[in-house]
Order: structure tokens, then C-alpha cells, then sequence
């Protein structure tokens, strides 16, 4: 009989003998969990949902495998991914009551102490609002590829845009954005 010790040894053995053979690299999540984490909490508001939703992105990357022109294909993707399965959830008719983000416990950029103002008054926007301000701020995408990523057109995205910045400005009040 083996001891607990050398069953996990064994199966963490088997298990990087089976990634290595599969040709699978768990660099692309080290390398993307924060921004596909970030996005899937912009559309659902949840921290348990945006977790759920960062592994399901994973695991159909991985069972995928799909190629890409670039590594900024590959962060579009997931972060469509990731959008489009947070969407999902929202309108799934099993989708329970859920508590939304509690914005004091993500914490602000420390060299910019209004940061956490801004960005509960992002994440009080209408989600479609809040998707496009994420996209185009903090991951520095144009209008013309947000569209792409959001099956939208260009245009519709510059008004998302400004309406959104709109509401920003209200809701801060002046020149906040």
C-alpha cells in the first residue's frame, strides 16, 4: 500500500508526464489570469462568479487548443471569452440572487488616490457601459477592436464610450474623466 505522500507525488508525476505530452503550457494563465479575472468581474459584479467564469475560460482554452496570429489575438480571445460567458450568466434563468462586489475590498492603485472612486463609479455602470470603459481603459483596446470583440459595430462602441463617460462625469462630478 502506498502512504498519502507518494499517491500525490505519483499523481503529480503522472499529471506533469500528461501535460508535457499533451503539449499543454499553463504559461498563457499565469500570464492572462489577472485580465481575464478582471473582465469576467466588470460583467458579472461577483468575485465567486468571476472565478467560475476564469476557469471555464481555461479549461475551453485548453480542450481548444486554438491557435493564434498573435499573443494579443490569444488576450482577445480570452477576454471574449470571458465577457461573452459572463453575459451568459447574467441571463441564465438558474442565476441565483448573488451579492455584488463590495468595491472598498478591491484595492485602488496607490499612486492614484481617487482610483477606487473611479472605479466604483465604473462598476455602478449598466454593464454594457461598464464593458466597453474596461476594455478601452484598462486594457487599452481601440473602439475598432472592442467591436470585434463584442460582435458590435464601431460605431456603437464610440457612443457606449461617451454616454459612459457621461455617467462617469455625473456620478464624479467635473472633469473626473
Amino acid at each position: 500500500m502506498l502512504s498519502t505522500q507518494e499517491e500525490s507525488g505519483g499523481i503529480r508525476d503522472i499529471s506533469q508526464r500528461h501535460i508535457r505530452m499533451s503539449g499543454v503550457s499553463f504559461e498563457v494563465v499565469d500570464k492572462y489570469k489577472d485580465a481575464v479575472y478582471r473582465a469576467a468581474l466588470t460583467v458579472t459584479g461577483n468575485f465567486a462568479d468571476a472565478e467560475d467564469i476564469m476557469q471555464e475560460v481555461f479549461l475551453q482554452y485548453f480542450q481548444a487548443h486554438p491557435a493564434f496570429a498573435s499573443p494579443a489575438h490569444e488576450k482577445a480571445w480570452l477576454l471574449r471569452c470571458a465577457i461573452n460567458a459572463g453575459r451568459n450568466l447574467r441571463r441564465s434563468m438558474w442565476r441565483h440572487p448573488r451579492v455584488d462586489v463590495d468595491v472598498t475590498e478591491i484595492a485602488a492603485e496607490p499612486e492614484n488616490p481617487r482610483g477606487s472612486e473611479v472605479l466604483a463609479a465604473v462598476l455602478r455602470l449598466p454593464e454594457r457601459y461598464r464593458t466597453v470603459i474596461y476594455l478601452h481603459y484598462y486594457e487599452n483596446y481601440t473602439p475598432s477592436e472592442i467591436a470585434r470583440m463584442t460582435n458590435s459595430t464601431e460605431p456603437a462602441i464610440y457612443k457606449q464610450l461617451s454616454r459612459a463617460r457621461a455617467k462617469l462625469r455625473k456620478k464624479l462630478g467635473g472633469d473626473a474623466v
